[in-house]
């Protein structure tokens, strides 16, 4: 559970399997809600509601969020990495060649993702602190700055002041993933490398936001332990992030394990219905908050969540280093099932009756 968290794991499931359907009701009929209401809304119980939770998931993206759609594109620049994550084709034990792009070659990915239409874009590296140190990326920062009105990161863990680096370097937000919030399970899954250490990546946030990031992405990675219980740390946290980095905006993400070249199965795989639930709970209880949908997911799911509650999605995505010019054919970091181009993503949100925002946005001081 997330460290932070004041009730013990007992506790929490006891609120979460005691909810019923008029206890979710009542949840939804308020004005604001707080995090035991997100327990009533990812109970067993919730799901004879949905029909009433995707209603008010509704308005409430329309409230804060409007009609739009804002689309990016990651741009994956290495799949070097030295830690042994049970469940990632980037695991130090799999071998095949690794490729990390240089300065030019990134210009081309760039280039070719600026050509498509794209204006914000998510920087993706394995974590190799030799081949992607601080100083590197800096680099890339500053090099992509000229290019794109918005940068954002997922790479390893840093300490504040590497953030802080970055951030004076051009990026403005951070996605990690915690993978699991459970402390033991953590432990198994990551048997070697630097990534081993739990602490050190849970903090991972706050020191982002101490050091000036504008945007905090978070989630786990769902199918490694029961979605509810870390359904319930994932919000515990954004809480605590919301009141000790209150100048930044919290952005969630709720990615499902798909197949990998290591052939890792999920001991706890969660179906769409169970997926829909918590991303409705979610944006109803954290009604500012931003939220992507994962190009993991099928193209049909993704359009209908993006009506619903999610704010934010890829398009046109490549997850190989090279993807977009240089024609790597290096492994990817998981399997896509959304392959659709910008243009095809565009034509389905505008099909919806939403709007298109290619830029997150600019910095104007």
């Amino acid at each position: 559970m997330f460290p932070e968290l004041r009730f013990s794991e007992s506790e929490i499931r006891r609120m979460i399997d005691s909810a019923t359907p008029e206890a979710v009701l009542n949840s939804l009929a308020k004005e604001k809600r707080n995090y035991f209401d997100l327990l009533n809304l990812i109970s067993p119980a919730a799901m004879e509601c949905l029909p009433q939770m995707r209603e008010v998931s509704r308005k409430c993206r329309l409230r804060y969020y409007g009609k739009t759609v804002t689309i990016y594109a990651p741009l994956y620049i290495s799949n070097s990495c030295v830690n042994g994550c049970k469940y990632c084709d980037f695991n130090i034990r799999h071998k095949y060649e690794r490729k990390s792009l240089t300065l030019d070659e990134i210009r081309q990915e760039a280039d070719a993702i600026l050509a498509m239409g794209i204006d914000s874009l998510l920087i993706v590296a394995g974590e190799d602190p030799v081949r992607m140190s601080v100083d590197y990326l800096c680099e890339v920062g500053r090099m992509l700055k000229e290019k794109f009105s918005y940068l954002s990161l997922e790479i390893a863990p840093q300490e504040e002041e590497g953030y802080r680096r970055l951030f004076e370097a051009g990026y403005e937000g951070l996605t990690l993933f915690q993978e699991t919030y459970n402390q033991e399970l953590y432990k198994e899954l990551h048997p070697v490398g630097p990534k081993r250490v739990y602490d050190f990546r849970v903090w991972s946030q706050l020191r982002a936001g101490r050091a000036g990031m504008r945007n905090l992405g978070m989630a786990f990675l769902l199918g490694l332990d029961e979605w509810r219980m870390e359904a319930a740390s994932l919000a515990a946290h954004a809480i605590y992030l919301q009141k000790h980095c209150f100048e930044s905006k919290v952005q969630f993400a709720f990615p499902r394990i798909t197949a990998t070249e290591g052939g890792f199965q999920p001991a706890h795989p969660v179906d769409d219905a169970d997926l829909e639930l918590m991303m409705l709970a979610f944006r109803i209880v954290f009604p500012e908050c931003g939220m992507t949908i994962s190009t993991r997911e099928n193209p049909e799911f993704r359009d209908r969540m993006v009506q619903l509650c999610a704010d934010n999605m890829s398009a046109g995505s490549r997850v190989t280093p090279g993807g977009y010019a240089v024609l790597a054919d290096e492994v990817g970091q998981f399997t896509l099932n959304d392959s659709r181009s910008v243009e095809e993503v565009e034509a389905a949100i505008r099909r919806n009756g939403q709007e298109v925002v290619r830029k997150y946005w600019d910095r104007a001081l």
